[in-house]
């Protein structure tokens, strides 16, 4: 059973180690790797405007 614990926070470790590194170099490129798409807001129709639309 130690054994197993000691296996599982080596890997857990391991795996924190590789994020830290790609988090690291996502930081320091020269361009921003995390570009955010812009997006516009459309209205939503009234529900009675729908419905005036399929009626006519």
């Amino acid at each position: 059973m130690l054994k197993g614990l000691i296996v599982c926070f080596a890997v857990l470790f391991a795996q924190l180690a590789v994020l830290h590194v790609i988090d690291a170099r996502l930081y320091n490129s020269p361009q921003d790797a995390r570009q955010t798409a812009a997006t516009t807001v459309t209205p939503h129709k009234d529900e009675k405007d729908d419905e005036e639309e399929v009626q006519s």
